[in-house]
């Protein structure tokens, strides 16, 4: 799977080279032995009520498209006669004779916070393995337009890392949040302790343990920099 930000695989992905980061390890050790260092990760802002399925980057959208207007009539009639009430109803505002046109446009036109409104599992079949896993992940982790990731970072391991399907109830060390446009400023090469001083990412904890490793603070930033990472919005 592409490395799709944000996503399961690219908070392990991040795990992985946290932990195969010796610059990491010997600049955080110690942390959070006698506090607690976990790190949740609040992306605000997703847009998930703006953004539709069509409008998600072509490998995902086209090739779903393309799977659509290939398969056969039969099947599109056999999709049609099982789509949801949300689906035909969208249908019904496409003007064009193609019944297989209206099917794609409606389904195509929903936006991500509705699809899974007009999607199914007999559906999910045609769609490209990224797709449907990642629109199940939108589904299950997105909090309104918010997605919280958590790290259990500890005397230079990242011993966990773990997309929440709740928002956290508090007890965690530090709270990094920003919207979605940020993180992804972050990602490709925005320095993050500059970004907290800013207050473009809000930090939420004891700032004093920050100040004392910073230069840990930075490698987890410039360790998301240099991730091979695909966007999804």
């Amino acid at each position: 799977m592409t490395n799709w930000f944000p996503s399961r695989e690219w908070l392990a992905a991040y795990r992985d080279r946290l932990n195969e980061n010796e610059t990491y390890e010997e600049q955080s050790e110690g942390w959070g032995v006698d506090f607690d260092g976990g790190f949740v990760f609040e992306i605000t802002e997703l847009p998930v009520a703006e953004t539709t399925i069509g409008e998600l980057p072509p490998e995902l959208s086209d090739a779903f498209r393309e799977r659509l207007e290939s398969v056969s009539e039969s099947r599109i009639e056999e999709l049609i006669e099982a789509a949801p009430h949300e689906l035909t109803e969208r249908m019904s505002d496409v003007t064009t004779d193609s019944q297989r046109e209206r099917f794609v446009t409606a389904l195509f036109e929903t936006e991500i916070e509705n699809a899974p409104t007009v999607t199914w599992p007999d559906l999910n079949t045609e769609m490209p393995d990224d797709l449907e896993n990642l629109l199940d992940q939108l589904e299950r982790y997105v909090h309104e337009d918010t997605v919280y990731a958590s790290l259990d970072l500890h005397d230079g391991e990242c011993r966990t890392a773990e997309v929440l399907e709740t928002p956290p109830e508090g007890g965690t060390g530090f709270v990094l949040t920003a919207p979605y446009s940020k993180w992804t400023e972050l990602i490709e090469g925005a320095d993050v302790i500059e970004a907290v001083m800013s207050q473009d990412m809000n930090l939420d904890g004891d700032i004093t343990s920050v100040i004392i490793y910073p230069e840990a603070a930075q490698e987890m930033g410039d360790t998301a920099g240099r991730m091979e990472t695909t966007f999804l919005f």
